[in-house]
């Protein structure tokens, strides 16, 4: 999204936390995700160091290959990813007032956590 980019930079942390929030299950290795983002193997492995290290993302094996994953789990990931709703929500021409009315609708409270 461009709008994230004007507003953080043209970086490679924001390339692949927008990737990973594009494609909901994707899971790539370092190699596959250098490729996909055109950057070098050390940018890609630095980026996803800072990103396991604050426990955006994950990693898992799959047979003998190490894979990595978004964090569902995750606090930061949750809020990213609220964030970046609430950015296609107002690029879509909504006002905060309807993403924070649309949000209450759906969740039961302002914070669009669900109320138990």
């Amino acid at each position: 999204m461009e709008i994230l980019k004007k507003i953080f930079g043209n970086n490679t942390h924001i390339k692949v936390i927008l990737l990973y929030y594009s494609n909901g299950g994707y899971f790539n290795n370092i190699t596959g995700l250098a490729k996909m983002l055109d950057k070098s193997h050390v940018t890609i492995r630095k980026v996803v160091s800072d990103l396991l290290e604050a426990g955006i993302l994950s990693e898992m094996d799959i047979g003998k290959s190490r894979v990595i994953k978004i964090n569902e789990e995750n606090p930061y990931t949750e809020a990213l990813f609220k964030f970046i709703n609430s950015m296609h929500g107002i690029n879509e021409g909504k006002s905060i007032g309807d993403i924070i009315e649309q949000r209450t609708e759906r969740t039961g409270s302002k914070t669009g956590r669900h109320i138990s």
